[in-house]
């Protein structure tokens, strides 16, 4: 939690950088917007490329969702959803010309370079997650009045994943269910669980009060939600 109004400032200084969550969340190769909709988010992007020269421009989620108690950095991550699943493989596609059996080595390595592209994604969320906190904690923050309010900070990653996965992971947490599950949820849930209620020498909070991952269906039924 930090005790800084955010929102005021943000109202004053970034109203150019107010964007639909359609544009915000599109991928940069393909253009395709992860999330489509009209709620307006922040472009932290933009805000990000405005404080730092462009050599020294840290990477930093994606958008940013503010109100009176709660700051919400969002970064949308496409990627995650497999472009072949074991169970739909189609196998000729690996058979060996001359024996006509088919290559399971070749099909491993497949396989594995999937699972390393996941990878490298989480970890790219992950650097996004410590450098976008960082910007805020030291260049943006300063500059905002002090109030006797407490806001808090969320991390929150949109990804392009099945919702039905997120659910089990919500079902296994309602029953105590505590074991880690084999999917992109779990594991950026995981991979971010450090930045969480973490506290300073000196007993002052510091990163994330709560990190969220959702699917790009569950992320804009809760913006619509909140509209209303």
């Amino acid at each position: 939690m930090f005790e800084r109004d955010l929102l005021s400032y943000a109202e004053t200084n970034w109203g150019n950088y107010i964007k639909p969550v359609s544009e915000i969340s599109k991928n940069e190769h393909t253009k395709v917007p992860l999330v489509m909709g009209d709620e307006l988010l922040y472009d932290f992007d933009a805000v990000t490329d405005s404080l730092f020269s462009p050599k020294k421009t840290p990477t930093s989620a994606d958008g940013m969702k503010i109100s009176a108690d709660r700051v919400e950095l969002i970064e949308f991550k496409s990627g995650f959803k497999p472009k072949i699943k074991k169970n739909s493989f189609d196998e000729r596609k690996v058979k060996c010309e001359d024996t006509g059996r088919v290559c399971e080595k070749y099909r491993k390595l497949f396989f594995e370079k999937q699972k390393k592209e996941r990878s490298e994604l989480i970890s790219s969320i992950r650097f996004k997650a410590i450098e976008s906190y960082i910007t805020l904690e030291k260049h943006i923050l300063p500059k905002c009045q002090q109030t006797d309010g407490r806001c808090r900070l969320i991390f929150t990653v949109v990804i392009d994943e099945d919702a039905v996965e997120a659910m089990e992971d919500t079902l296994a947490e309602v029953v105590g269910d505590k074991e880690t599950r084999d999917n992109p949820f779990s594991r950026i849930r995981s991979s971010l669980q450090r930045l969480t209620n973490n506290r300073d020498a000196n007993g002052k909070a510091y990163f994330y009060d709560s990190v969220e991952v959702l699917s790009a269906v569950d992320f804009q039924n809760r913006l619509q939600l909140q509209a209303l």
